[in-house]
């Protein structure tokens, strides 16, 4: 399921292969247009393209494309379309992971993905500097980059560098790294901002599926 701001250290000033300076950028201030844009929108829907690099199979990357879609509090849904039909869609509690090909559906906790952990200041939980370590990541291919670290060892990825676009503070795309190094990139493309139904949020599985529920046992009485 491994598919996927901020500590001031002054302003940095990037310098690309050519070898010609990017204007340097301020961290805090960064920070606080990023969440204060995503503060201000309800839903956020986008085509997805995803690079995953292997540590094991570094030359060998795999390629996926879908459809995103977040709505808060806490609502979210990823559409695999290529290259299979996968489906992870949550209504913010209950997390299932819905396979088509293979009739198999799986059932967890929302907050065991770290995903949705990762990303949760989009749809409304949470605040980038309450909940990670972030730090100033210079500039990637024209792109200011905040770097995006757990407070602790629980989660289960290593770093997450948010790129941001030179001329607003929209998130083109995302890099996740997990714990064994492993680096999923992903680029979000025709954004839209429109509302979204909470019907599309939720999950029944067809009666034809076999369904494994990996959420936490209950504690002990």
């Amino acid at each position: 399921m491994t598919v996927s701001l901020l500590a001031m250290i002054g302003a940095l000033v990037a310098v690309p292969p050519d070898g010609q300076a990017q204007p340097a950028w301020e961290l805090n201030s960064l920070v606080a247009e990023v969440e204060k844009f995503y503060a201000d929108k309800q839903d956020f829907s986008a085509r997805f393209e995803q690079t995953l690099v292997r540590t094991h199979l570094p030359d060998r990357p795999v390629k996926k494309k879908g459809k995103l879609y977040f709505k808060k509090p806490g609502m979210m849904r990823w559409d695999y379309s290529q290259p299979e039909q996968v489906h992870y869609v949550t209504d913010g509690k209950v997390l299932w992971n819905y396979i088509p090909e293979s009739k198999l559906a799986y059932k967890m906790e929302v907050r065991d993905w770290e995903l949705f952990y990762a990303l949760k200041f989009l749809y409304g939980e949470g605040a980038l500097r309450k909940d990670f370590d972030v730090s100033h990541g210079g500039i990637e291919d024209g792109k200011r980059v905040i770097v995006v670290k757990p407070k602790t060892s629980e989660q289960n990825f290593r770093e997450l560098r948010l790129l941001v676009a030179p001329d607003s503070p929209t998130i083109s795309g995302t890099v996740l790294v997990d714990p064994a190094g492993n680096k999923s990139t992903i680029t979000f493309v025709a954004v839209s901002y429109l509302s979204l139904p909470e019907e599309g949020f939720k999950f029944t599985p067809p009666e034809d599926i076999q369904v494994e529920d990996l959420s936490s046992p209950p504690p002990n009485p």
